[in-house]
């Protein structure tokens, strides 16, 4: 376990722990990173050149889980792809990340409204 701020677990980026773990000799036959995208889009980064098989599991906005609305629409290895029926898990050296974040930023006022208006989860006191 890694936290950026060592709260829990070790201080650090995993990226850093990955390093440590494939430059110790150790044999991977696959990484599997789940969690921010931009985590993702480094942990690939660190497996690449060592050509160790990494899947990532990509969770952008999902309306209709049928790939109609294109929400979750990426590029993977060249080629358009909805995390809802084709995913969410991919190739993690073939995923745009630049591209899943800029898409992901689009909807980030939309997210911050919605929340300020809708969600009540933070506002009630704990009994």
């Amino acid at each position: 376990m890694m936290t950026d701020d060592g709260s829990y677990g070790t201080k650090g980026l995993v990226t850093n722990a990955l390093k440590t773990l494939i430059d110790s000799g150790e044999q991977y036959g696959e990484v599997i990173a789940i969690g921010p995208l931009i985590m993702m889009k480094f942990v690939a980064a660190t497996t690449k050149p060592y050509n160790i098989k990494t899947t990532v599991s990509m969770n952008p906005i999902m309306v209709d889980g049928t790939g109609m609305c294109g929400c979750c629409r990426l590029t993977v290895g060249g080629k358009t792809k909805f995390a809802c029926v084709d995913g969410p898990d991919f190739d993690g050296h073939l995923v745009d990340f630049d591209e899943a974040m800029a898409r992901g930023s689009l909807y980030r006022p939309f997210e911050s409204t919605a929340y300020d208006h809708v969600c009540n989860l933070f506002k009630k006191e704990a009994v």
